[in-house]
């Protein structure tokens, strides 16, 4: 048989790699991702429905305008003409300002809200409601707006866990991307080897120098790697999918990878943590983890409703006192008539059983337990979780180091098989079973390497560090 070349050509075809090739990093496709993916946009949308949830509770606090109008004419007789304006300016505190404005005139007019005619009929006041019992410490306002600052927790967790969760799946179907295209390259370099040494067994054939069974041999060899390249081509195809599903230009316009593009061996962004290393993420994750803060938030938006529920068990007082055309009055500026211009109110309410009071109180107490309960489950499932994600990543690291060891010894094999071939020793049977060994060894320690990126990846997910970032641990 003629192989006096086959370590040339094993060599060369091991070795070629497209120079025309365009390599990406995972560190290029998740910068993309940051200012481009949709998802990761849509996250960023919690900050902005945060912020209107606290202006919609700030609403509450909002100066309000009210006016009326009514008239009354019969037979050529007016009996009412009634103008009524009110400015109402809530603050934090439990005080509710308002300023009155009214122009009451009329024949038959309710002696109580006679107005003289010698200032046109209009009366200004100016008061004050204070309630003393119910909602003196806490109202329902109040209570609002500190749930919707609370909210803000809330709507950063679910901004950290969609964002994450995007990340993840871009890395991991990067590697999945990065697997399908070495194995691409390996089968397609075994085919061709295959498909060469096919062509010299013919050869050696048509010069009696090899028997028809070695040809017969050779061509199920390269039937065989056929078969395994065009189906590493379709893995490669829908790797490729998959990864361009997750790249975006500006503008929402979907990319596609071209056949061109290949992936990046090297990536520094994810590390193997060291077991004091694990420990800090452990202890990070019991209070920091997106999960533990969203419930933590919770918990305290139960916590203000809880204060507000005890707060409805006190009687509803409200004391009323507003001064009449005093400080200001439709002649300009007067010193206030404290004990002859005012008017004083007292509204008084209290339901006798509370039921009601009893029952929100009662439903808002089993909600804090409930949360609670999910609390501690929770925090023990992401403790779990990372230790076992921990675990994984060390035994894959060793795995990593064992198959790439296996597939190093194998390819001594195959080195010393074609010598052997080379020097008549051996023949082509043998060589392609040390090259079927080589081949699932490289399979084989590809797929570790895949398994224990992602597993790097895995761990800060798990963990709930945002943007899956290990600089959070140290701010």
């Amino acid at each position: 048989m003629r192989v006096a070349t086959i370590a040339f050509f094993f060599a060369f075809v091991f070795s070629a790699r497209a120079q025309d090739s365009t390599y990406i990093s995972l560190a290029e496709v998740l910068e993309w991702a940051s200012e481009n993916h949709p998802i990761i946009q849509q996250a960023g949308l919690q900050d902005r429905f945060a912020r209107a949830e606290l202006l919609t509770a700030k609403g509450a606090l909002d100066p309000k305008i009210q006016s009326s109008y009514s008239r009354k004419e019969l037979k050529d007789k007016t009996y009412y003409d009634k103008f009524y304006s009110v400015l109402k300016v809530p603050v934090w505190f439990p005080i509710d300002p308002k300023i009155e404005l009214y122009q009451y005139q009329g024949d038959q007019l309710n002696n109580e809200n006679y107005i003289s005619a010698s200032s046109d009929y209009w009366q200004m006041t100016a008061g004050i409601s204070i309630p003393v019992g119910k909602g003196l410490i806490i109202d329902e306002r109040r209570m609002m707006i500190r749930q919707a600052k609370a909210f803000a927790d809330i709507a950063e967790s679910d901004k950290i866990k969609l964002t994450n969760k995007t990340l993840l799946s871009i890395s991991k179907a990067y590697w999945d991307w990065y697997f399908a295209q070495e194995q691409y390259e390996l089968l397609f370099q075994s085919m061709q080897i295959a498909e060469e040494l096919f062509r010299r067994a013919k050869l050696d054939y048509g010069f009696g120098e090899a028997a028809v069974i070695d040809t017969v041999q050779a061509k199920i060899t390269y039937q065989s790697r056929s078969v395994e390249f065009e189906k590493a081509k379709l893995e490669l195809i829908q790797a490729r999918l998959g990864m361009s599903i997750h790249l975006w230009g500006k503008g929402n316009i979907p990319l596609e990878l071209s056949e061109k593009a290949k992936p990046m061996k090297e990536n520094p962004l994810w590390v193997h943590p060291s077991d004091s290393g694990i420990s800090q993420l452990l202890n990070w994750s019991v209070t920091n983890h997106p999960e533990i803060q969203k419930l933590t938030a919770k918990l305290k938006q139960l916590e203000y409703q809880e204060k507000w529920n005890k707060e409805s068990f006190k009687p509803e007082i409200n004391l009323n006192y507003s001064l009449i055309d005093a400080p200001i009055n439709m002649d300009g500026l007067a010193t206030p008539d404290w004990e002859d211009s005012y008017k004083l109110g007292m509204e008084f309410s209290f339901p006798l059983y509370l039921r009601k009071e009893r029952g929100y109180l009662q439903k808002t107490r089993v909600y804090q337990e409930s949360l609670s309960f999910e609390k501690l489950q929770i925090q023990q499932e992401i403790q779990a979780t990372i230790t076992n994600t921990y675990a994984s990543i060390e035994t894959n690291k060793i795995l990593v180091d064992q198959y790439e060891q296996l597939a190093r010894n194998y390819e001594i094999l195959l080195n010393a098989e074609i010598f052997n071939v080379e020097n008549g020793e051996s023949d082509l049977f043998k060589l392609n079973i040390q090259q079927d060994k080589f081949i699932q060894a490289q399979l084989k320690y590809l797929t570790a390497q895949m398994k224990y990126e992602k597993l790097k990846i895995q761990l800060p997910y798990d963990v709930g560090l945002p943007f899956l970032s290990y600089k959070f641990l140290y701010e």
